[in-house]
């Protein structure tokens, strides 16, 4: 999903036609911190290849190492340094911080939030931007939305999946 487009659906839900300059001002910030917020819960899932010359530096974006696949074999993630010792190709897999949004996003841009999680983005903006108002009724039922998108997000399956070949017999 586009910033544009959730941002007219933020707008929608608050039912604001036409929104005053404050609240347009405070979009781009409460969009960074839903993104970031949703992704402690449905991690944006991402991975590097690194050859044999490559520097051992992890990305920028990178939250949480989870695990390093070499040889087509699956290693865990080992924080003291194994990672530097790695001398050919490799895939690290990791959990992703999504871009940082500002007012200098383009409403063409494509948000990071994997569209399944979209929903809890724009009830958290919309929450964050009823939050001061003296009717806390929005604000309340705004939140309480986005806690049950947190809470269907919460039995999807995530990370690793393992497939056995068809002669596995359990």
């Amino acid at each position: 999903m586009t910033y544009g487009e959730a941002k007219e659906r933020v707008l929608q839900l608050m039912d604001e036609l036409q929104p005053k300059a404050d609240l347009q001002g405070k979009l781009p910030s409460f969009f960074d911190m839903g993104q970031k917020e949703v992704a402690k819960y449905y991690p944006i899932w991402r991975k590097k290849v690194y050859g044999p010359d490559d520097e051992r530096v992890l990305p920028e974006d990178c939250w949480e190492p989870m695990f390093v696949v070499s040889y087509g074999v699956m290693e865990h993630w080992d924080p003291l340094g194994r990672f530097e010792e790695l001398e050919d190709s490799f895939t690290l897999h990791y959990k992703a911080w999504p871009a940082t949004v500002n007012e200098n996003t383009a409403d063409s841009t494509e948000l990071d939030t994997p569209e399944e999680a979209m929903l809890a983005v724009i009830y958290y903006v919309a929450a964050k931007s009823q939050e001061m108002e003296y009717d806390q009724r929005f604000f309340a039922n705004f939140f309480a939305e986005y806690q049950g998108q947190l809470s269907n997000l919460s039995d999807r399956a995530q990370g690793v999946a393992v497939v056995q070949p068809p002669e596995y017999v359990i």
